[in-house]
């Protein structure tokens, strides 16, 4: 599995080390990875639209604060799983910064897709 984020290498070291161990990440600030699976740029009605401004204020008051933004700020959020061939399997486009899928969910689609292609003999 690889985790990819749009931003540069130090912060994925800094935090995937910590929250994936077991995953590779990798970062890269030029967006275009992110353009080709159709993940979005937030306009300014998005970025201050009620439901991003609540989700922000819920990771405010969890203690989560914004750091330096690095690479670009404006692009949306996404999560897919892709399967050895290359075929997205999974997909999730969120609307706002804070908008992200139930990490239980993704792992539970992941760990059915890591069981069928252990059965047919590939690993992901």
């Amino acid at each position: 599995m690889v985790a990819v984020g749009l931003g540069q290498p130090k912060h994925i070291r800094q935090f995937g080390d910590t929250l994936a161990p077991s995953v590779d990440c990798v970062a890269t600030e030029e967006p275009e990875l992110h353009a080709a699976y159709g993940i979005g740029r937030a306009n300014l009605l998005r970025l201050l639209a009620p439901d991003a401004i609540k989700a922000g204020a819920r990771a405010a008051s969890k203690g989560h604060t914004q750091g330096k933004a690095t690479g670009d700020s404006q692009r949306l959020p996404g999560t897919f799983i892709v399967d050895a061939e290359g075929i997205v399997r999974y997909a999730y486009y969120g609307k706002h910064a804070g908008d992200h899928p139930d990490l239980s969910e993704v792992v539970r689609i992941w760990a059915g897709m890591s069981g069928m292609e252990r059965s047919a003999g590939t690993n992901l």
